[in-house]
This record gives C-alpha cells, structure tokens and sequence, in this order.
C-alpha cells in the first residue's frame, strides 16, 4: 500500500444525492441538511475501506490540476479542508451543484456524494476526499430468538464492489495542522480509467466534474519503467532463457495488453517469482519511479516495443517482431563461447 494513504482519519462528512437529467434538463442535487455522524466502528470500517481502495494503487491514478478557479473542486476543497460546520455543510452542497452542472448525459449514473475531509499520511496532511457512489440493493441478516431474519435494502452504498464508485483526493503538498491551505496533490481511483472500452465514462468524473486531467509526462514515466524493469530483468542472477521470458513479458505487458495504466506492483504479480517481486519492487522505489500506477502512453519507446533484438558478444545480433518473438527464437543451449538458437521460419536472403 502507497504510504500517502496509510493513516486515513476522518474529521467531517456529509452525503449529498445528485441526479441524471431528465428530459426536461438539469435535475438539482438533493441536499443534506446536516453533518453525517458514524459510530466509532463505522467510521473505522469506511476509512479502513477508503484507505485499501485508495492505497491498492490498482485504478489509482496522481492526476495534474486543470482547473484552479475559485468554483472548481480544487478551490472548494481549499475551503472545505478547514471549515467549520456551517462552512462545510454550504462549500460542499456547491460540490454537488457543479456535478449537477457537469452531468448531461442520461447515461451517466445517479448517486450519492460523500464528501469527506481529514488528514492521511504518514505526516498526517490534510485532505478532501470526493466520492461518487452508485447505489445498489442488497440484503442484511440478524439473529432474534433463533432466527435468522433477511431483509432487503434498496440503497447500499460504499460496499466493497469498488466498480461502483469513484474517489477524488485533494491532498496538501505541504503539511500545516492549521490556518489556510496552500498548493493541493490530485489523485483519483476509477476503474473506468483502465477501461479501453469506457473512456467517456472515466472523463467525465476525472475531468470535467474533478477539474483533472492525466499528467503530461505519462510517456517519459513509460518510457522509465521500460528501461528501468529491462535493467531489473538484465540485474537478476538466473539463467538467459529465463531472462529472454521475462523480457517477452514486459513488451507483452507494454505492447499487447489493453490496458490504460501501469504499475510496478501489478507487473511483478504477473510476471515476477513472489521472491523476485519484492526484490523488484525494492529496486524500482530505489529508482524514485511511482508507486502508483501511471498512465501509459508509448510513444516514446513504440520502436522499441515493435522489434526484439538478441546482442551477442562479437557484434552479432538477431531481430524478430516482439509480438511472439518468444514462439519465433528459442535459445537452447549456452555453453562457453557459444549459444545454440533455433529460429522458426526459412533463410530467404542475406545482405
């Protein structure tokens, strides 16, 4: 778990419901008229789930501010991170009111907003966490005189199906226990934002309701992981085939799969020994590379990733399309100065 979201507490929350439109437009939020107030081991069990989700870093992305106006979620949640009671309760219906602003779309879902502000971190920073919640049906049990009696509620929120809801984090860069707020982090959790397929539905929330947007340095982040996992891989005390695998690996991971996002975490679970993960893990934080994950855009290595190269010691080297270049070059034998390759196909020229 990212250490930015171990120690999650909260201080202050409340719901807001907010609607699609109908075909007469707009549909303005419904309004919480109080502060919401959870037991002590309700208020635990919600950070404890906010902090997991949040610190998984699957589908948790650091995002670049777009918006810094004095109405965007950025300049709310300055106010809000501070407020008072009454102060809270106003700043945060003008949250619900800019999603209602931003959602014109039918398709979209209606929810619930759960805004909440507290401190996370180690260093414990203040925060505003915004959460858009879809509700859904379920059912709850209890025991009276040896029954066990079932019933059914129609507007569950914040279970542990994470699809059905989505985080925004304004994080201090700076810790101060008090006063004004300076200069906020963004991250968001959506998994819409892995989705190829949903990207629409991803946009709206990170975008125009959050004021976010992916950072403008996610290709030279690929470009280093890339680098810095062929480093890893090329480090490790295992034999050549075994290394030939694990770079097929990682042009299938870049490359092949459709993804939006990558992580260190996620590769190594895929890819990597449980003993060499770790291990990974370990060297990438030595290399300052994230702990999130990062949105993933090749441009920078697209030839790279487009053709594998074997480089031998006497300027002899072997290249093949990356895609299944694995079923292509078979090493199989290395002894001394030579290495036993077998390549799949017909010798049709030479230059």
């Amino acid at each position: 778990m990212s250490e930015l979201f171990k120690n999650l507490h909260f201080k202050q929350i409340i719901l807001h419901n907010v609607h699609k439109p109908d075909d007469s437009g707009a549909v303005e939020p419904t309004l919480s008229s109080s502060i919401t107030k959870l037991d002590p081991k309700g208020l635990a069990k919600l950070e404890e789930r906010i902090s997991s989700v949040l610190g998984s870093k699957t589908s948790s992305l650091e995002m670049d501010v777009a918006d810094k106006s004095t109405i965007s979620c950025y300049g709310l949640s300055k106010l809000l991170i501070p407020a008072t009671p009454t102060a809270f309760l106003k700043h945060s219906g003008d949250i619900a009111k800019l999603h209602t602003k931003i959602h014109i779309s039918k398709q979209w879902p209606d929810g619930t907003l759960v805004i909440i502000s507290g401190t996370t971190g180690p260093t414990n920073k203040r925060c505003l966490i915004i959460i858009k919640a879809e509700q859904q049906a379920g059912f709850t049990e209890t025991l009276k005189k040896g029954q066990i009696i079932m019933k059914y509620l129609e507007n569950l929120i914040l279970t542990p199906q994470s699809k059905l809801y989505k985080i925004g984090v304004f994080i201090e860069k700076i810790e101060k226990p008090s006063g004004p707020v300076g200069d906020l982090i963004a991250h968001v959790f959506d998994s819409n934002i892995k989705a190829n397929d949903d990207r629409s539905a991803a946009r709206y929330f990170y975008a125009n309701f959050l004021g976010l947007r992916i950072p403008n340095n996610a290709s030279q982040r690929t470009r280093d992981f890339f680098e810095l996992t062929s480093e890893f891989i090329s480090s490790l005390d295992t034999d050549d085939d075994e290394k030939l695998d694990l770079k097929q690996a990682l042009f299938t991971y870049l490359k092949v799969e459709k993804i939006d996002t990558i992580e260190t975490e996620e590769f190594g679970i895929k890819y990597l020994e449980s003993k060499t993960h770790d291990e990974y893990a370990h060297f990438m934080r030595s290399k300052g590379f994230p702990e999130i994950a990062i949105s993933k855009d090749t441009k920078l290595i697209n030839r790279q990733l487009a053709r594998r190269k074997l480089s031998f010691n006497n300027d002899i080297k072997i290249t093949a399309p990356s895609t299944n270049f694995s079923d292509l070059v078979k090493i199989l034998e290395v002894e001394g100065e030579h290495t036993l390759i077998r390549v799949k196909g017909h010798l049709i020229g030479q230059v």
